[in-house]
C-alpha cells in the first residue's frame, strides 16, 4: 500500500474476470459477468489507504456491492483522487456516456444509474478512468 495516502479521496478499481461467471451481488441479485476489464468508483471519506487497505483484503465481512465481485476479480490497478468533496457521481457521470455499466451496482447512497463500468480492454478502460479524473489531480498505481 505504499504511495497511497490517508487522505479523504476518490478511487477507481480497475480489475479483470478473466471468465464468464455468474456472480450473486448481495441484495443486487446475481449477474452474468462478461469476461474482461471493469472499473469501480468509490468514495473513501475515511481515508484511502484504509479503504483500499480494506478492498485488496480477501478475509473481510461483505458489505457493498463491490465485495461480492472482487473477492473473484484480478485487481489490475488503482486510480485515485485527494479530496474531501464527493466527486465519485462526477467521475461516474463522465464514464457512463462512454462505457456500459451494471445499473444499479455501487449506487446505494446516490442518484448515478451506476459505480462499475465494463470494458474488453484493458488499456481502453484506463483512458476511459483517467480521462474521467482529469478534471482533478490523481494517481494511477499499476498493481
Amino acid at each position: 500500500m505504499e504511495g497511497i495516502p490517508r487522505q479523504k479521496g476518490v478511487y477507481s478499481l480497475l480489475f479483470e474476470l478473466p471468465k464468464e461467471k455468474f456472480i450473486p451481488i448481495g441484495k443486487l441479485g446475481g449477474f452474468l459477468f462478461k469476461p474482461g476489464f471493469y472499473a469501480y468508483i468509490g468514495s473513501a471519506q475515511c481515508g484511502l489507504k484504509m479503504r483500499l487497505r480494506r478492498h485488496l483484503n480477501n478475509k473481510k465481512k461483505k458489505y457493498w456491492h463491490i465485495d461480492y465481485l472482487i473477492e473473484r476479480a484480478n485487481i489490475k490497478a488503482i486510480v485515485f483522487s485527494i479530496t474531501a468533496e464527493r466527486i465519485e457521481c462526477k467521475v461516474a457521470q463522465v464514464l457512463s456516456q462512454r462505457l456500459p455499466c451494471l445499473p444499479g451496482f455501487g449506487v446505494s447512497d446516490c442518484k448515478c444509474e451506476s459505480h462499475l463500468y465494463y470494458c474488453p480492454h484493458f488499456k481502453i478502460l484506463k483512458k476511459e478512468v483517467m480521462n474521467a479524473f482529469s478534471p482533478f489531480l490523481c494517481m494511477f498505481i499499476e498493481l
